[in-house]
């Protein structure tokens, strides 16, 4: 859902024509592209009910699983979008640098 957010947030920018590089090009237009802090709204799984008295069915099992398995893909994906902004926050605090 977030990497939709940022896509189509993207895709509207580059539309209008106001995606710019930042670096020498923006500096030299007064302009910095502040980078925004990502967010999650991750919820972690629920352990089935079954599971108290060990009665899963194999399908409540996997699903839980998947479950598990995409929480975590969640996490990942939030981790390299923390990583991708504090990149462009560097590029930021350079391209203000240049700015004086």
């Amino acid at each position: 859902m977030g990497r939709l957010k940022i896509t189509a947030g993207l895709v509207a920018a580059f539309a209008a024509g106001t995606l710019l590089d930042v670096g020498t090009a923006s500096a030299a237009y007064s302009f910095c592209y502040e980078p925004t802090a990502p967010s999650a709204f991750l919820r972690k799984p629920t352990k089935p009910y079954c599971a108290i008295n060990r009665s899963c069915s194999d399908w409540e099992v996997n699903s839980y699983r998947n479950e598990v398995d995409r929480y975590f893909r969640n996490l990942r994906e939030y981790a390299d979008d923390v990583d991708r902004y504090y990149s462009e926050a560097a590029d930021y605090v350079a391209c203000m640098s240049k700015l004086d």
